[in-house]
């Protein structure tokens, strides 16, 4: 699994972390974590709340990539 650049400097994988899942760079919290409670009605106010050594910036640029890359899979795209 390769971590797109515009994610390298907020996720990471460590063989060692987690046994190499996906995880949010300094954290042993797996972004999959983050989007089954999302899935389940947490709130990203709650989820830091719950797991503290993530940031705030981190959940932004994951949120804001993932949102990219849905609306480009649907075709929602906007020229600017």
């Amino acid at each position: 699994m390769t971590i797109p650049v515009e994610l390298q400097k907020v996720l990471s994988i460590d063989e060692e972390v987690m046994h190499g899942k996906v995880c949010f760079t300094g954290t042993r919290v797996p972004v999959t974590v983050f989007f089954d409670n999302l899935a389940d009605g947490m709130g990203a106010a709650e989820f830091l709340e719950e797991y503290p050594t993530v940031t705030e910036h981190q959940l932004n640029v994951v949120l804001k990539w993932t949102m990219s890359q849905a609306e480009r899979s649907l075709g929602l795209e906007f020229a600017s």
